[in-house]
């Protein structure tokens, strides 16, 4: 086999790899828990699940932007939302609060680590597919340049 053959064989698998990458990120479990909560009484989480949203928006154009570390935040988040829907339902309150201190930590690892990923995804070209993931692109980077703000101070 030739150099130049070989060396299209192994694009061609790798290709093929992010592809195969893609799809599994889309069947996993962190991404098959749907979005973040919203409907929360509690103000903080549904500030923080409208963000998660967004930034699943961007990701679920590009599944192949997302890291481990983004996916497995996610995996933990939504464990704790259905945890605590469990919780809400059983009508254990004391039980509740707690859950969503954790729910809204959670929520802040995504942000952080799947808001890079969003943001990659951003700048490979996710704010074109459509109106609506160029404005959430845009708010991404806003978020990003608020939080280094954040760090100045």
């Amino acid at each position: 086999m030739s150099q130049s053959s070989s060396f299209f064989s192994v694009r061609v698998r790798s290709a093929g790899f992010a592809l195969l990458l893609g799809a599994a990120c889309l069947a996993s479990p962190a991404w098959a828990g749907g979005s973040a909560r919203t409907d929360d009484d509690d103000p903080n989480v549904n500030a923080k699940g409208v963000v998660v949203n967004n930034i699943l928006a961007v990701l679920r154009v590009s599944p192949s932007s997302a890291g481990k570390l983004c996916l497995k935040n996610l995996d933990e988040m939504h464990k704790v939302q259905k945890q605590l829907d469990v919780e809400e339902t059983a009508q254990r309150s004391f039980d509740v609060g707690l859950l969503r201190d954790v729910l809204e930590s959670d929520m802040e690892s995504v942000v952080s680590s799947c808001g890079k990923d969003a943001q990659t995804a951003c700048e490979g070209g996710a704010a074109g597919q459509n109106a609506r993931l160029g404005k959430i692109c845009a708010q991404l980077s806003e978020l990003d340049s608020d939080e280094q703000s954040d760090d100045l101070q």
